[in-house]
């Protein structure tokens, strides 16, 4: 039996086939628009979203069809969106994406005055936020009403992948539970919330666990997306906690940490403890994918972004001679080159990363990136390692929020593109102080994915049995020397960082 994890992202999706070994059979990736039409929306065409899921499982679905076709299908996807569809699964808007689009900042006020921030994150674990997918459906009726009214259903973008595979849709727990539309303790939707918001809980699909059989795809379907026999759909989750499990963090104290475009932690618990730390620093607690444990969950909104933002924008494809562009689109690691050549300890140069606002703790959408320490010596190399020391930083800051809110924090496991430089990664252990692992299967959100898939078609019977598939590669230790180096950097940095809060220019 091989296994197909399907990750669905903000800026495109992937495809990945695994063997019940974790192996890796085949893959296929596909970009696709992101939609901004006013400073304050971001949204994705379920339409075009939809062509690249096809385009890409066609793909994989014919390099396995004589080998080892595919059997069961689990998707992993990005939380917080909403997409209002008709009685026909139709979409009547496009999909409102969850931590970058901020329309609804009134509604989310409105819910704070009539039900209270403390009294909604003690229910669902999710810090109010215009991000969220509650505030954005007040917006819709508020905005949109000939749309709300016409609405069967609020869809995430797990139940749209079900609704085009001619199944009945279900939403899981672990995305359920970054709605802030899900009673945390009941796992029921949070129907006080909802009368209070004038929100019909019946707008939603119904929920359940991450490794729920859905069904098989209609035949029509299955022909549409290549398969010459219909493989078994299983719910899968959110994304981040697809990466955790595909990484293999099952136990409190490893913290997840996924390196690429933006970085995000989890922090893995037995227990669902919405304390005022947590709160105060904006971090979601959810259910995980993995039964019976939940996720605190930190993150930066820019990381590998500013690495592509600098060399686009002050180096230039052609001045690179093409050796450092070619690397970066098509090499084993799309960063490695700029990083390389960074020098080693503290720059001279303070990067505050928010090129997309802040994530966690602020959590200021508005909140402006800052260069402090330029000079006319300032080098190439030097803002560079500025950038990285300054999301190492942030990261560490993290870190040290999410242990005093009482998530135990003693090492770090990395996946994604960023987790194939080692110099980054060695960078990370020194900044943080504790040891950074890296995950053998880079693509681990698609593994997570594939192994809920396993698990709801019987190929595997516990969660343990990830250990077997989700191997560690290697480990970088703090380096003492550059530690204490990076202990008064990390100073210097919170003290900066206190100056440019609230600074939107």
């Amino acid at each position: 039996m091989s296994l197909l994890g399907l990750d669905i992202g903000t800026t495109g999706c992937k495809a990945v086939v695994f063997s019940e070994e974790g192996k890796i059979l085949s893959h296929a990736y596909q970009e696709y628009a992101l939609h901004i039409p006013s400073k304050d929306r971001c949204e994705l065409d379920p339409q075009e979203v939809w062509s690249a899921v096809r385009s890409v499982i066609r793909a994989v679905a014919a390099d396995t069809a004589g080998k080892d076709p595919v059997r069961a299908i689990g998707v992993s996807t990005i939380g917080d969106s909403v997409t209002p569809v008709d009685k026909k699964g139709s979409p009547l808007h496009r999909t409102v994406i969850g931590a970058a689009d901020r329309r609804a900042t009134e509604e989310a006020a409105w819910i704070d005055v009539h039900y209270g921030r403390e009294n909604a994150y003690r229910k669902t674990g999710a810090p109010l936020h215009a991000f969220c997918t509650l505030p954005k459906i007040m917006w819709f009726r508020n905005n949109e009403r000939e749309i709300f009214e016409s609405a069967w259903k609020f869809s995430g973008v797990q139940e749209l992948f079900h609704l085009n595979c001619g199944l009945d849709p279900m939403m899981d727990y672990s995305l359920a539970s970054h709605t802030m539309l899900m009673d945390m303790k009941g796992k029921t939707l949070a129907r006080d919330l909802c009368a209070v918001c004038n929100i019909n809980p019946d707008l939603f699909f119904p929920l359940g666990s991450s490794k729920t059989h859905v069904g098989k795809i209609s035949r029509r379907s299955a022909e549409n997306l290549g398969f010459s026999e219909a493989p078994q759909v299983v719910t899968g989750g959110f994304d981040q906690c697809c990466c955790a499990l595909g990484a293999g963090v099952l136990d409190p104290g490893t913290v997840a940490l996924s390196v690429g475009t933006l970085e995000a932690m989890v922090g893995i618990s037995h227990s669902f403890r919405p304390t005022h730390a947590l709160l105060e620093g904006n971090y979601g607690l959810s259910s995980h994918v993995v039964d019976g444990y939940f996720i605190a969950l930190g993150y930066i909104t820019t990381s590998g972004a500013i690495l592509r933002w600098y060399r686009d924008t002050f180096c230039g494809r052609q001045k690179q001679g093409g050796a450092m562009s070619d690397k970066m689109a098509n090499g084993p690691d799309p960063y490695d080159a700029m990083v390389h050549a960074s020098p080693d300890g503290p720059s001279s140069v303070f990067v505050m990363p928010y090129f997309a606002g802040s994530g966690t703790p602020w959590l200021d959408t508005r909140q402006k990136g800052t260069f402090f320490g330029l000079s006319l010596t300032t080098s190439r190399e030097d803002i560079v390692k500025g950038i990285l020391d300054g999301i190492c930083c942030e990261v560490r800051l993290n870190l040290e929020r999410l242990r005093e809110a009482g998530v135990e924090v003693k090492r770090l496991r990395a996946m994604g593109g960023g987790a194939k430089s080692k110099k980054w990664m060695q960078l990370k252990a020194d900044v943080t102080g504790i040891p950074v692992e890296v995950a053998a299967v880079k693509e681990a959100g698609c593994l997570g994915a594939a192994f809920l898939a396993g698990l709801g078609m019987g190929a595997f019977r516990s969660f343990e049995e990830i250990r077997k598939i989700a191997s560690v590669e290697c480990v970088y230790e703090p380096r003492q020397h550059f530690t204490r180096q990076y202990e008064e950097y990390f100073q210097r940095y919170i003290e900066l960082r206190a100056r440019v809060k609230g600074l939107d220019v």
